[in-house]
């Protein structure tokens, strides 16, 4: 069975995946704030450029000359386009922040399925060893005539490691459900297109482990600003226990991916 202290660990990862549309959305919020004290140098720029097609106003109206006409334009034109200019470098750097710390988001969940997989490596052993304590019961269950009441204990024993393999096979699958999801941002654009959803559902579909409700997904999605942390929201329905069966968009299906010896017990 597996330990405690690897079932505190499963619940801490699946906590953490439960909160990843949350920190998405304070990244984005924290990228703002820490621009928000460079907008005194595009006040600076705007009111250069507009200092300068004033400039150039006036001197052409005061200086009937060809030579400062054609300076006077120049200044218009130039003047505008330079402020636009930095206001868009300005919304540039803004996006590689916020680009950087999605990068490393996606990252940390992916160093947390490395350590999901690993433990179910431990977990397969663990089923293994099952099996051959199962098989040592049946043999001295032959050889002695164990009394009913003992082998009742045992698929006692054999239903809970079945509900601790499943708990740990849930948080994998909510894991690998948050990567597909974050992974679907294909133009990184942190908005999830008609395009981008049909992949999504078409590679959810394809998921093994759970059932998905691809008409009320969509619904879902319909109603949402169709951004990047709003479809992590969405799996935040898998995790509450309180939603009726029918308005579930994903079945999780953990029985499927159990070693054959452990279905149905």
């Amino acid at each position: 069975m597996a330990s405690a202290k690897e079932e505190e660990e499963l619940l801490k990862y699946f906590n953490k995946g439960s909160a990843v549309s949350r920190d998405i959305g304070d990244e984005k919020r924290d990228v703002q704030d820490n621009n928000a004290g460079v907008d005194w140098q595009e006040v600076i720029f705007n009111s250069l450029a507009v200092l300068g097609v004033l400039s150039a106003l006036l001197a052409s109206a005061i200086e009937d000359s060809f030579i400062v006409s054609f300076v006077g334009v120049i200044c218009m034109i130039a003047a505008p386009a330079a402020a636009i200019k930095e206001i868009k470098l300005s919304d540039m750097e803004s996006l590689r922040e916020l680009m950087r710390r999605m990068k490393g988001e996606v990252k940390r969940i992916k160093n947390g399925n490395k350590k999901l997989e690993k433990e179910n490596d431990e977990l397969e052993k663990t089923i293994e060893s099952l099996q051959e304590i199962e098989d040592s019961f049946e043999k001295i269950a032959e050889k002695q005539g164990q009394n009913v009441d003992t082998m009742v204990k045992l698929v006692e024993e054999f239903k809970k490691v079945q509900k601790e393999i499943e708990a740990s096979i849930e948080a994998q699958i909510v894991q690998d459900l948050i990567t597909a999801i974050t992974t679907a941002d294909k133009d990184g654009d942190f908005d999830v297109d008609d395009k981008e959803i049909a992949q999504l559902i078409l590679r959810l579909d394809t998921m093994e482990g759970f059932e998905l409700n691809e008409k009320l997904f969509r619904e879902k999605w319909k109603k949402t600003d169709k951004s990047l942390s709003s479809i992590l929201e969405i799996v935040q329905n898998l995790m509450d226990a309180n939603v009726p069966e029918e308005e579930n968009i994903f079945n999780i299906r953990a029985e499927h991916l159990l070693p054959r010896e452990l279905r149905g017990l």
